[in-house]
């Protein structure tokens, strides 16, 4: 059957000659300094002497504060450089980041994918150069790294990595600086917190799938410098951000904003951490109005009414949301301590500061309706 199908295509091709030539291969040149591991499978390693300024136990009390969001040891920061941005089965990574720390020195190797055929070693290869159990600290890497990376395994019949923890920091950093920053890119979380300018040198991360093809076609890896230094920056950004999160988190900041924002983060995990962090931020200069809020609220939840009424005071005389404020004081006076008078005095001072800042707001409609009807309740409620 075959010879009759050969038969017909030499009919209709003429006859079919044996190709002994083997595709060419191009050589790979213009990689950085570092080593074959194998056919294909390139590793690159920078070593940084870690300062002495960085303490052990300042650095184990990191880890501690941030196994709340998934931080643990051996610490691994993990970046991936990829076909794609979108991911799915078409996406694979061609360079993987590592960062670790090893004795007195940070470590960075990167495994890079000189033939896409050599996926399957390159992915042994990668479990061989990091720790075991890995606790990766990743940016967006939950969503993207991580998976991808998982999937790449599976395809290749392999088991995913086994990971003891995994920190992702842009859950974090936008809990912290959104308001702040606006854009929680890297790129900019660099710039406005952590004051880093990277070289010219470094190449846009919507620019590296193309420069990786061209490769592919070429052989000539002096195009991808850009790559590994965008690379190696996002490893070292990852383990600065670290730091920046971590020592945020413990309160070791004299920005009330960051303070503020420590505070909402810990809401859900420690409330006494949470309020310390308020307790803080509202006695710095400037204090922060959001945090006095916050823990006048909280007093009034655990029955401390006359702190919170102090704090709502403090915040009246601060012109910070006067009608929401004299709305709170008025409903402590009338609920909690018993005092119609005092909370019909209040109640119309949120009437008249309404007038005074949003006459003609008609979203806030409802709000005049309901400020209104406060009024005349607590008016029948003294007589």
């Amino acid at each position: 059957m075959k010879g009759d199908k050969h038969s017909r295509l030499e009919q209709i091709l003429g006859e079919l000659k044996p190709d002994n030539k083997k595709k060419e291969i191009c050589e790979v040149r213009g990689l950085p300094p570092g080593q074959f591991l194998d056919e294909d499978i390139y590793l690159c390693e920078i070593r940084h002497e870690i300062p002495r300024e960085v303490d052990v136990n300042e650095h184990k009390q990191c880890i501690k504060t941030l196994s709340s969001w998934g931080a643990g040891e051996p610490l691994v920061f993990f970046d991936l450089e990829t076909t794609g941005l979108a991911g799915g089965t078409g996406t694979y990574a061609f360079l993987a980041g590592v960062g670790f720390y090893e004795k007195s020195e940070f470590v960075i190797r990167q495994l890079f994918l000189c033939s896409p055929r050599a996926e399957r070693a390159w992915l042994s290869w990668l479990l061989d150069i990091m720790p075991p159990k890995p606790a990766f600290v990743t940016y967006n890497g939950k969503n993207f790294d991580l998976p991808l990376i998982n999937t790449r395994f599976l395809l290749s019949r392999m088991k995913p990595i086994e990971e003891s923890g995994h920190l992702d920091l842009l859950h974090l950093v936008r809990r912290l600086w959104k308001r702040r920053i606006g854009s929680c890119t890297l790129s900019n979380v660099e710039r406005q917190i952590l004051y880093i300018d990277r070289k010219t040198e470094d190449v846009p991360g919507c620019m590296i799938p193309e420069l990786y093809k061209m490769f592919l076609k070429t052989g000539d890896a002096a195009a991808l410098s850009g790559v590994f230094y965008h690379n190696e920056m996002d490893i070292l950004s990852l383990c600065m951000l670290f730091y920046k999160v971590a020592l945020t988190l413990m309160g070791n900041s004299a920005d009330p904003f960051e303070i503020d924002r420590a505070g909402d983060a810990w809401c859900d995990r420690d409330l006494n951490r949470a309020n310390r962090l308020w307790k803080k931020a509202a006695t710095l200069e400037p204090p922060a109005k959001n945090a006095i809020w916050k823990l006048a609220m909280e007093n009034k939840k655990m029955n401390n009414y006359y702190e919170a009424l102090s704090l709502l005071m403090k915040l009246y005389n601060m012109d910070y949301k006067k009608i929401d404020v004299a709305v709170e004081i008025s409903k402590l006076y009338e609920h909690k301590l018993k005092d119609p008078q005092t909370a019909l005095m209040w109640a119309e001072s949120a009437i008249k500061d309404f007038l005074k800042y949003r006459p003609l707001v008609r979203a806030q409609q409802s709000k005049w309706t309901e400020l209104l009807k406060r009024a005349e309740r607590l008016r029948r409620k003294v007589g």
